[in-house]
């Protein structure tokens, strides 16, 4: 969070981040409704938002890719259970989610395609 930022003003940014309130977050930092609305036009308050926020995402991206493994390993046991019902289900979540994952990889390879002949083409102006 920006060092920028009064304790208010960050105790603000971590109450929005948190609840998604601008009445929360006001009263979290003690100050009145209109405040935050005054200090989400500044472009300080704005980046530690935005700091705070990647930083969050950063954090349960690193807790989902290991809740990732354990979660492909339970898949990988449930596949050879005594029920057919789980292993179908099992497999079905298995392929489902190879063909999302595929889809993705499809996407990124064509938005860096467009990327690149976006730069290039800037670059010859």
């Amino acid at each position: 969070m920006s060092e920028n930022l009064t304790p208010r003003q960050r105790k603000a940014v971590e109450s929005l981040l948190t609840t998604g309130d601008k009445s929360k977050a006001a009263e979290a930092a003690g100050v009145r409704r209109q405040t935050i609305y005054v200090w989400l036009r500044k472009a300080a308050f704005q980046q530690a938002l935005r700091d705070a926020e990647a930083e969050a995402l950063q954090s349960l991206s690193q807790a989902l890719a290991r809740l990732g493994r354990k979660a492909a390993d339970t898949l990988d046991k449930s596949m050879d259970a005594d029920s057919p019902t789980v292993r179908v289900r099992s497999s079905d979540i298995v392929l489902q989610r190879l063909l999302q994952l595929r889809e993705l990889v499809d996407l990124d390879a064509r938005m860096r395609a467009l990327e690149a002949r976006m730069n290039a083409s800037t670059e010859r102006r």
